[in-house]
């Protein structure tokens, strides 16, 4: 080798002393000091973009799933959790639900936290801000020590840290399973990079333990496995050995099939054919779907702007239509960049771009396989939680070339961006500030969103502003008419005074849903009202046919039996109601005094009102 070569080869070695991409050495100190700059760096900009969720309430499934569930609030409902899909516990409520989530880690997580903070937003979300905060933490911590030290591991963090694609997860309660979910993906993926450093079996019982956990937190920890093993093929250039594979892989796939036949158990089946959408698209469609699909992440995460927490997936049925056409441009546009990236990167970081795309790609595939299995929120911002951080890593590789050439207009655009993230994170948070802020701003990005201005409506009706309730139900009705719409529609339409059109509505609900027992509840409420006592009695007996324990109907079903001169059935009812719960037993009796009253049997009328006397606590 002559001389200038030589100088050419130590210039080259000089320019990355400090890259470790195929390094499995880790840093000698957690707490050198650049490391602790940097550790008190991301906490400090993950709080200042997250403080203000600290003021947020509990919204949309938030309020189903921790206010209104049951299981959460007894640990002695944890068997039921454990064997349960998501959302069985409406099941109590006589309201059958199909599920395609099993996520017994979720419900654990709420039942802890509801014992300490009970119905307290607050808690529920610091513990959120903190999960979000390890999660920044432990993607530096891997980064600096096994990939990449210094800027790159700081810069890659801190814009996952801040990118506002994220807020869905972190400031809202229910996207606790995407950041939960990625927090023990890293940790699981940290223990294995220990454990190739220095082999260990409590390290390696460790991180089995962490994927099991993942499993159980959402089905996307599967992704886990395949990136794996592209991780350790990619560092040693070949596949993992025998032994390497029944060490590492055989026990995650082990615990893959325990969680597979657990979910199968608890759901039914692998997925709730309720939640089967766009079953109508043949094998070539649903391919371009998932071109489209992809190329809308690619986007999102790349211009965060028009974010919006209930998107609507407009499937396409022709390659040839301008979606398809767009996604392709997109995506190729996108790998052009990253292959001219690649080429100009050294060693290590070409090994290091690569990995952060194919982390991206794995982690999102489960939302792209499964389409048509995932229902109306396919295409979602929290989902890109997981396949985020792969990205960042990616994103972050053309700032450190550019910090090698020109160092000054590398730091100037890494602060600038990191700034406008941040305030883009912190506006964001905003949208979650109470139902009635989130369902509008909603309403509004989405407007065809059914179920989103039904919801609209039902708030707007708490408040008692009525006309907007009217108008958000019956928008709701006009973009996708559902049951729950024409149901919440009847009571409006009884408080504006028209009478007339509140039954229509009970009864276009009715002819949707025939087993929902609130429909005629609803329905003999307002016949009582206008002293259709005969109608009103036909409507509570089918809602006591439906729901056959439910005191409301059977009171108001024994009331409207009384006020109708059927004695003999309203007291039957009583007694009915005396039997099923007698935490009742006050009510019963007197509204069983009365009945003896208007018949004239003034010893029974004295005895059940001292009943009713005696059965006051």
């Amino acid at each position: 080798m002559g001389r200038k070569a030589r100088k050419k080869n130590q210039r080259t070695q000089e320019k990355v002393p400090s890259t470790k991409a195929t390094s499995s050495v880790p840093a000698k100190n957690l707490f050198e000091i650049h490391h602790v700059r940097a550790l008190l760096l991301i906490g400090l900009v993950v709080f200042v973009a997250y403080a203000n969720t600290l003021d947020n309430d509990l919204v949309h499934d938030d309020r189903i799933e921790i206010l209104q569930n049951p299981y959460i609030q007894d640990f002695s409902y944890l068997p039921k959790i454990l064997t349960s899909p998501a959302w069985a516990f409406r099941s109590e409520a006589n309201e059958q639900m199909g599920s395609n989530y099993y996520r017994p880690v979720q419900y654990l997580t709420y039942s802890i936290l509801y014992h300490l903070f009970g119905a307290s937003p607050w808690g529920y979300h610091a513990y959120k801000l903190l999960l979000h905060l390890f999660v920044c933490l432990i993607f530096y911590w891997i980064t600096s020590q096994y990939w990449q030290e210094g800027q790159v591991a700081l810069f890659c963090s801190l814009l996952f840290a801040v990118h506002p694609i994220n807020t869905e997860a972190v400031s809202w309660v229910s996207g606790i399973t995407d950041v939960s979910c990625a927090l023990f993906f890293l940790i699981a993926l940290w223990l294995h990079l220990k454990d190739q450093a220095r082999p260990s079996i409590v390290t390696r019982a460790g991180f089995c333990f962490f994927f099991l956990v993942g499993m159980f937190t959402k089905e996307t920890m599967v992704t886990f496995i395949p990136l794996l093993f592209f991780y350790d093929w990619m560092k040693a250039k070949k596949f993992p050995a025998s032994r390497d594979m029944m060490r590492i892989y055989l026990p995650l796939v082990m615990e893959f099939l325990v969680y597979l036949s657990l979910r199968i158990h608890a759901i039914g089946s692998f997925t709730s054919s309720q939640q089967l959408r766009y079953d109508f698209l043949n094998g070539f469609q649903m391919f371009c779907n998932q071109i489209v699909l992809l190329a809308n992440y690619f986007l999102m995460f790349f211009f965060p702007i028009h974010l919006n927490a209930y998107r609507l997936f407009e499937p396409i049925l022709s390659p040839f239509e301008p979606p398809v056409v767009l996604a392709l441009g997109i995506i190729a546009i996108l790998l052009t960049f990253f292959f001219l990236v690649y080429r100009r990167s050294d060693p290590p970081e070409r090994q290091l771009l690569p990995f952060g795309l194919i982390w991206f790609l794995l982690a999102l595939s489960p939302v792209l396989v499964f389409l048509k299995r995932i229902g109306e929120n396919v295409f979602a911002e929290r989902y890109l939680y997981l396949p985020g951080i792969g990205l960042c890593l990616s994103v972050s590789l053309p700032l450190a070339q550019l910090r090698k050439s020109r160092p000054r207009l590398a730091v100037t655009a890494w602060i600038g961006l990191l700034c406008i993230l941040t305030w883009r994170t912190i506006d964001r948070n905003k949208i979650w500030q109470d139902e009635l802020v989130f369902y509008e701003a909603t309403a509004k990005a989405s407007p065809r969103a059914g179920n989103i201005l039904n919801n609209l409506g039902t708030v707007y009706a708490a408040k008692v502003r009525y006309a907007d309730a009217l108008k958000a139900f019956e928008t709701s009705i006009a973009v996708q008419p559902t049951y729950p719409a024409y149901k919440n529609l009847g009571p409006i339409y009884a408080a504006l005074g028209r009478f007339d059109e509140s039954i229509a509505a009970y009864e276009r609900a009715a002819t949707f849903n025939p087993r929902d027992a609130g429909i005629y509840s609803g329905l003999g409420d307002l016949y009582f009202a206008r002293q259709r006592f005969p109608e009103a009695i036909v409507a509570y007996q089918k809602g006591v046919n439906l729901k056959p324990n439910d005191s409301r109907l059977l009171f108001n079903l024994a009331d409207a039996c009384a006020t109708e001169k059927r004695f003999d059935d309203a007291l039957a009812t009583y007694e009915r109601i005396l039997s099923i719960n007698p935490q009742e037993k006050a009510r019963a009796y007197r509204g069983m005094a009365r009945v003896y009253m208007a018949t004239n049997q003034t010893d029974k009328a004295a005895i059940a009102s001292q009943m009713a006397m005696s059965a006051k606590p």
